[in-house]
């Protein structure tokens, strides 16, 4: 058996005694397994072993990091002194002020879920069949895309300030797309859920929740451009909000004057039905854990209070050059850790705030809007301009969900979209990292086709 641990401890004893002014170690032992079902035949499955070490060294600030797979001391020892050589090549940095303090790490519950590690290769690809067959069981469906993945690490992380601590991962992960066919007629369902335990519910949930978008779907109408009122499902609130806060909020960008968000802090940004957490110590959810990548001890945090922006996503170094305490954000993955690269600035779990409202009673204010269940465009980050493709987009006729939308596209200011933001389900689900209720936006701007 071997200890993580330990090699963490050594391998930053060996690079401080070697003259790093500072140094962090992460050692994993991961595996996952996955299975690819694409047009309703088995694509391929997969099970990977991904052990190794990740060192990061400091000489005069200036940081320098290198890998390695597998336990073997000389491998060890090698990147070790590659970090180490790349710290001193560089330009000193005054704006590092060190890693953290020696801090006890979170008693984070839901991390691990032993049943996941026990799962086989064969049992992965029992599981994406049965999602796809889920999503199938019509004949207007076409064709079924589906994909299972389970995660199982082990992660330790020290530093040179005393910090020395090993936390247990696990990760289930599905996906589902069905695209169905009438005539002349398609459209595509997607669906995607996941947590840190197995739960065999997703695996209908998910594939049903394609094949019943897909079918609604065939019913399809074109819109004039205009301005509308807009419902987001939570899919699409997941998958916007991940980006647009997650990534508007990263404390290295907001420094570089790269975010949409850089100067706003303590400003009202948004409506009083908007309020953000970043939560690491959600129960079950693939983005917690105990202490972050660096060390700091996870930690529930507000970031937009009822509109107001209250923080920003910090790591030691962008928390030292603004003379604060990190917030604890600092990402060596997400669901499961690795040491091929360094830690960078993320989120964990984003939580939005439930209201009152149903998705029926935001249709029906709505009257003759517009619901978004899907984009796969990102926003820009550096304008805070939102201009994307509608993917899986309905039509809401007199206060009801009508025929998809086709060729169409949602442009709208992300501050724009917040200001706007005037009713907030009160049901939500996790999805793209993000425990996400339905909203509505007041208005935003629709390029149709018509």
């Amino acid at each position: 058996m071997v200890d993580l641990s330990d090699i963490a401890e050594k391998t930053v004893r060996h690079v401080t005694k070697q003259g790093a002014s500072d140094c962090d170690v992460v050692v994993t032992d991961s595996w996952s397994i996955s299975a690819e079902i694409e047009k309703g035949s088995m694509k391929q499955a997969s099970h990977v072993s991904d052990p190794g070490v990740g060192v990061r060294a400091f000489v005069g600030g200036c940081s320098g990091f290198a890998s390695c797979a597998g336990f073997d001391r000389a491998r060890i020892r090698s990147a070790a002194e590659r970090a180490l050589a790349l710290a001193r090549s560089g330009t000193p940095d005054p704006d590092f002020k060190g890693l953290p303090a020696k801090e006890r790490p979170t008693k984070a519950e839901g991390l691990f879920e032993r049943r996941l590690q026990d799962v086989l290769p064969e049992d992965a690809v029992a599981m994406a069949i049965e999602l796809a067959e889920s999503a199938a069981g019509d004949r207007r469906i076409y064709s079924v895309n589906a994909g299972v993945s389970v995660g199982v690490g082990q992660i330790a992380l020290a530093n040179s300030n005393g910090f020395s601590a090993c936390q247990k991962m696990t990760a289930f992960e599905v996906g589902a797309e069905a695209v169905a066919k009438s005539g002349q007629k398609m459209f595509s369902g997607v669906d995607v859920g996941g947590s840190r335990r197995f739960d065999r519910k997703l695996l209908s949930s998910v594939g049903s929740e394609a094949k019943e978008h897909a079918l609604m779907g065939l019913s399809q109408c074109k819109v004039a451009t205009g301005d509308y009122p807009v419902v987001l499902d939570p899919l699409a609130v997941g998958f916007l909000f991940e980006g647009a806060i997650g990534g508007g909020l990263n404390a290295e960008s907001v420094q570089r004057k790269r975010s949409y968000m850089a100067g706003k802090l303590g400003q009202k940004v948004g409506s009083e039905e908007l309020t953000v957490l970043d939560d690491p110590t959600l129960r079950w959810a693939n983005g917690s854990y105990s202490f972050d990548g660096e060390g700091i001890p996870a930690k529930r945090r507000t970031l937009l209070d009822r509109g107001t922006l209250k923080s920003y996503l910090h790591d030691s170094y962008t928390a030292g050059k603004d003379s604060i305490r990190s917030t604890g954000n600092s990402s060596r993955g997400k669901s499961l850790w690795t040491f091929r690269r360094p830690p960078a600035i993320s989120s964990s779990n984003l939580v939005i705030k439930r209201g009152d409202a149903s998705v029926e009673e935001m249709c029906r204010e709505s009257r003759n809007g517009i619901y978004l269940r899907l984009t796969f465009d990102y926003p820009n980050l550096a304008t805070g301009e939102l201009s994307g493709l509608m993917m899986e987009s309905f039509r809401i006729e007199k206060g009801e969900l009508g025929p998809s939308i086709r060729q169409s596209t949602i442009g709208i200011s992300l501050l724009e979209m917040y200001s706007r933001i005037d009713l907030v389900g009160k049901d939500s689900r996790d999805a793209f990292g993000v425990r996400a209720p339905a909203m509505r936006i007041s208005s935003a701007r629709i390029g149709g086709s018509r």
